[in-house]
Order: C-alpha cells, then sequence, then structure tokens
C-alpha cells in the first residue's frame, strides 16, 4: 500500500506544478467571478443563474482537467523513460497504475475544492453577506495560503490542507448569509465521483494508447455517457429500431456521467429531508467506486502486457 501512496504523493506534486493546469485553473475561477455579472442580467433569478452557472463550470472544467491529466501523465513517464527506472524497482504495474490513478484524483479535489471556496464566496457575495468579512477571506486566504507555501519544505504539500481550511471558511461565509449549503457541497461531492470514473477511463486508454488518442476517446466516452438518458429514452420516428436498441445499448455500457449533475430538485431539500440527497450521493459514490475498479482492473491487464523494451 505504501507503495501506491508514495506513487500517487509523486503524481500529485508533478500535476499540480504543470502550467497548463494552472492556466485552467485560472480561467475557471474567472469564469465563477463573472457569473455575478451573468446574474446581474436576469429577472429576480440572481442566486439561480450564480448557482447552476458556477456548478456548471466546476462540474466542466474539472472534467477537463481530470481527461488532461489522465490521458498526459502515464505518456510522460514511458516519454521521459522514467518509467524505466521505476518498474524494475519492486513495485508491480498495477501498483503503479493506481498510484497514478489515487494522484490525479487526488489533484483535481484539490481543484474542486479550490473552486468550491470560490463559487460559495460568489454565492455569499450574491446574497448579501457581510461585506468586510468577503472581503477579508477574498484577500486573506491566498496571502496565508502563500506564506504556507513560502514557509513549507514541500509547498505542494501546503495545497490540499490551504484549499479544505478555503472551502470550509467560505462554507461558514454563505451559510452566514443564508445559502443553503446542502445543494452546493453535495454537487461538489458528485463532481469528485465524476472525476474518479473519468480518470478511471483516461487511464484505460492510456493504458494502450498516444495521449492524443486518449483524450479523444475519454472525451467521447464522456458526452456520450452525459446523453445516457437521452439515448435510452429516444423516440424519435425518424430512427430506425435498429438504431435506438443500438443506443439503448450503448447507454447500458458505458459509464452514466448523467448520475453526477441531477436535477435541482434531487439535492434541494429541507433539513429534515436530508437522507434524500445523501443517500442519492452516497449510491452514486458506489457506482463511481465499483465502476472505476472494473476500469482499473482492465487497464492494469493491458497495462502488465504492454512490453517497453
Amino acid at each position: 500500500m505504501h507503495r501506491i501512496v508514495a506513487v500517487a504523493i509523486n503524481t500529485f506534486r508533478e500535476a499540480v506544478r504543470d502550467r497548463v493546469l494552472l492556466g485552467m485553473i485560472g480561467v475557471a475561477l474567472l469564469v465563477l467571478i463573472f457569473t455575478l455579472a451573468l446574474a446581474e442580467l436576469s429577472l429576480h433569478q440572481e442566486r439561480r443563474i450564480v448557482l447552476d452557472l458556477g456548478l456548471a463550470s466546476v462540474s466542466l472544467f474539472s472534467a477537463m482537467v481530470s481527461v488532461f491529466l489522465g490521458s498526459s501523465l502515464l505518456y510522460k513517464e514511458i516519454e521521459r523513460k522514467t518509467l524505466y527506472v521505476i518498474l524494475p524497482k519492486p513495485i508491480r504495474r498495477t501498483e503503479f497504475l493506481l498510484g497514478k490513478c489515487l494522484g490525479i484524483v487526488l489533484t483535481v479535489s484539490v481543484f474542486v475544492f479550490i473552486m468550491g471556496a470560490v463559487q460559495l464566496w460568489v454565492t455569499a457575495v450574491q446574497a448579501g453577506g457581510t461585506g468586510w468579512m468577503l472581503v477579508l477571506a477574498a484577500l486573506g486566504l491566498p496571502l496565508v495560503a502563500g506564506l504556507m507555501a513560502w514557509k513549507a519544505r514541500d509547498r505542494t504539500a501546503v495545497l490540499l490542507p490551504a484549499s479544505l481550511v478555503a472551502l470550509a471558511i467560505c462554507a461558514m461565509l454563505a451559510f452566514e448569509a443564508g445559502v443553503q449549503l446542502m445543494p452546493i457541497l453535495t454537487a461538489l461531492t458528485l463532481v469528485i465521483g465524476e472525476v474518479l470514473l473519468i480518470t478511471s477511463v483516461a487511464l484505460l486508454f492510456s493504458s494502450f494508447s498516444t495521449p492524443f488518442l486518449t483524450a479523444l476517446f475519454t472525451l467521447g466516452i464522456w458526452v456520450a455517457g452525459r446523453s445516457a438518458d437521452f439515448m435510452s429514452t429516444m423516440k424519435s420516428r425518424a430512427l430506425p429500431e435498429e438504431i435506438k436498441y443500438g443506443l439503448k445499448a450503448l447507454a447500458e455500457i458505458i459509464p452514466n456521467f448523467n448520475l453526477f449533475v441531477p436535477g435541482r430538485h434531487t439535492l434541494e431539500t429541507q433539513l429534515d429531508e436530508v437522507a434524500g440527497p445523501l443517500s442519492y450521493v452516497g449510491v452514486t459514490l458506489l457506482y463511481a467506486a465499483i465502476y472505476s475498479a472494473l476500469l482499473l482492473v482492465l487497464a492494469a491487464f493491458l497495462f502488465r502486457r504492454r512490453d517497453f523494451v
């Protein structure tokens, strides 16, 4: 187990130093803040616009980061020939692959925590939260995180605790402003489940394919999975019955990513109905874990048979 953790930590360190990832985080944060301006264009639907667009942005950018990391990190190990140094050591290829998966999921989870904190902060601003507290959080959190990184031996180790602290503080600010936290926190949890499944799909293709094809195949599976419910219930008369049956069969086989973006009624409940969304989240995360395990088993089988000589 310690070998898997070591590979995961090394993968996390490598991923967070990628400039492309930093650029994607910057764009995502700007999009979340821009939802405040878009909300002002709506008619008495400001909070709904901020929540819907913000959470959709978190899901979309998290999926893109998962595809990018899942399709590139394993190939980089082969291209740089670092894999030839690692595999002769007492570590199985299966352990190496699992470590890569956990490292990518950890990286994207930190990304989700940061975006979730910004989403909660933006929602608190829209809800009319205490001004000086919001300003203090916006200025103080990055400053404290920067000081922690400056003092730490390993700067990447600061990211996980700093992102969790930022998420907790912004959640308190949003709660103080009267924002219902359950829909937001459950949506962020579902995003992490989706990240696990996307990463597993990407590593499956990455175990035998190139980064470009891996990204293309993974994006295709993700888009099809987001349309799984639509494909299984399609009733258009313009399509032959054979195609309808084929789409239904495909919807049953591919991962149903639509489960991770449920409707508002699924997550927005009163406090006495909290078991409803929690039960849905638990079942969905179990689905993601089982499906990911099957994909990783297949990926490990293909990766073990791959010849690197």
